[in-house]
């Protein structure tokens, strides 16, 4: 296992680096490598009950704040290193079945509340504030998972049976600094995080609870999700907005790996075609 983390690290280093290098050689380089290093174990000390993890997000954390390299450049560098971590990391990433509606729902509510104050940071606010917040919550699912065995037993109350401990949290987190760093149109950028943190959990409350009384939960969620991204689609980009709000549908409803982080890659991937 150790061996396969120091190769993870690797490879998200030098994945994160040479494209932040190919994009952005200019005089502040050498500036991205401890921000490059550090990123790339946030995921793999996670589960450390040592104080690597908490030397790691505090050294990632002086060097981003510092603004030694633009915020932008910074959160490219962690999004590109957090994805390959997550998707290498299996028993993160692991998707699972064994989880119950009222458990789901909770899940999502949660999701929801979370989604609106993320939204309303990144449009009255600044984004290092919410990269700040959500890299505090990593480091609060850390100590969570390693000291509060209490506090955790309730927290479990949001938590599918058979994975670790905050992984929700985490590919949820995974999924907005992707969109948070590789995402230049703000416009976009509203538009993705909302069909993310919003339209998603609304997908699976509408799957859940009409299912019980008509059945085909993927049909139902995957139209509450499709009619919750448009409203914003439409005002934001008229008739485009039709398109990026279907194209992300399909995302969310044929998923290989876990949709929050596979949504926030369609829509990065929508931003590259159609925006930039």
């Amino acid at each position: 296992m150790k061996t396969n983390r120091y190769l993870i690290f690797l490879f998200s280093f030098l994945f994160s680096y040479l494209i932040y290098f190919l994009f952005h050689s200019y005089n502040q380089f050498y500036y991205a490598v401890p921000i490059a290093v550090f990123s790339s174990l946030i995921l793999l000390t996670y589960t450390s009950d040592r104080e690597y993890f908490y030397l790691v997000l505090a050294g990632l954390a002086i060097f981003v704040f510092s603004g030694l390299i633009p915020i932008n450049f910074s959160l490219q560098l962690i999004s590109l290193s957090l994805l390959i971590q997550f998707l290498l990391r299996k028993d993160l990433s692991l998707k699972t079945s064994n989880f119950s509606s009222k458990l789901e729902i909770r899940r999502d509510i949660v999701q929801i509340v979370i989604g609106g104050i993320s939204l309303f940071v990144l449009v009255f606010l600044y984004k290092q504030l919410l990269l700040g917040l959500i890299l505090f919550g990593i480091l609060v699912a850390h100590i969570m998972l390693v000291y509060g065995k209490k506090i955790k037993k309730w927290l479990n109350l949001l938590e599918r049976e058979g994975v670790i401990f905050g992984s929700g949290a985490i590919s949820m987190a995974v999924g907005v600094i992707l969109l948070l760093g590789l995402i230049n149109h703000q416009n976009f950028l509203f538009f993705s995080m909302f069909s993310l943190l919003i339209s998603d959990p609304i997908a699976t409350i509408a799957g859940l609870k009409i299912m019980k009384k008509h059945g085909n939960k993927s049909f139902i969620g995957s139209a509450a999700f499709f009619i919750s991204s448009l409203i914003p689609g439409v005002i934001i980009f008229g008739v485009y907005g039709i398109i990026f709000a279907f194209v992300l549908m399909l995302a969310e409803r044929f998923s290989p790996i876990d949709d929050n982080v596979f949504i926030a890659i369609i829509a990065v991937f929508l931003s590259f075609v159609f925006i930039i």
